[in-house]
């Protein structure tokens, strides 16, 4: 693995890392994290597709991690999605002749979701993680941040941090919490331009015409599992896999049974390059 810093065609400054196999990789990923982290919590996913033979790049979010700028905050979730289109493109001239796949996790998910519904046929197949397609709020929470953004973009909340919602493992939830650059609070901002990004998944989803895998932890308190199974049935291709891994919670590359995620990552990744 190595870190580098970027400036995407979007503007943003951030920092990106890659984990390369010995000798040609088969393919490409690109993948995006997903809310209030980094790519630095990606490196047992990382580490298993290049010793794999696979490539893996992952760029850190606009208002996370190290990237520049105000940190929980975003003008609009379409910036996510510009951002990534652009990653995508810079990371596609490295390897002109390589089948590139794009992969979110959770609010990475959804990103992938609009971001494939935007490149087409420009990437090779779709994978997600927990996707953020659906999210379970209330009508009085959905107003209440809708006001705020408006009234005060910038206001900030604390996360509720349910670390015993990202893995069986509890060593996982123990790193989360002490980890600086996980966000401890965002911006009402962000979080009415997350639940935007959600409202419009169904149409993006729609769109999407490229092979896909479709993951999800049966156990998952942060994400309910019927996301997945709505991004799965709404997508118009033949060629899609869901896979429902039982007792796993939200982090399914950070579950104690991770190797058994990454086997049917690897089959079906192998069954498309």
């Amino acid at each position: 693995m190595s870190e580098e810093s970027i400036r995407l065609s979007t503007g943003l400054s951030t920092i990106y890392r890659k984990w390369i196999p010995q000798g040609d990789p088969k393919a490409i990923i690109v993948g995006v994290h997903g809310f209030a982290e980094h790519t630095g919590r990606y490196h047992n996913l990382g580490n298993f597709l290049a010793q794999n033979g696979y490539a893996l790049y992952m760029y850190d979010l606009r208002g996370h991690g190290k990237s520049q700028g105000e940190k929980g905050y975003i003008d609009k979730f379409e910036n996510f999605v510009e951002d990534t289109v652009a990653f995508f493109e810079s990371v596609k001239t490295f390897f002109p002749n390589k089948k590139v796949f794009l992969l979110g996790h959770s609010m990475g998910g959804l990103i992938a979701v609009h971001t494939a519904s935007v490149l087409g046929d420009k990437i090779n197949g779709l994978i997600t993680s927990g996707a953020a397609v659906q999210l379970e709020a209330s009508t009085r929470d959905r107003i209440m941040v809708s006001l705020m953004s408006k009234m005060a973009p910038k206001s900030r909340v604390k996360l509720p941090v349910k670390v015993e919602c990202l893995s069986t493992d509890p060593e996982v939830g123990k790193r989360y919490i002490e980890d600086p650059l996980v966000l401890k609070e965002v911006t009402m901002k962000l979080l009415f331009e997350f639940s935007r990004g959600v409202l419009g998944a169904r149409d993006a989803i729609q769109k999407i015409r490229v092979p896909a895998l479709v993951m999800h932890g049966s156990r998952d308190c942060l994400v309910p599992v019927e996301a997945s199974k709505m991004l799965f049935e709404g997508l118009g291709v033949q060629d899609k896999t869901l896979k429902i891994y039982d007792g796993m919670l939200h982090e399914i590359f950070n579950e104690v049974e991770k190797e058994k995620v990454f086997r049917d990552l690897a089959d079906w990744l192998n069954k498309h390059v």
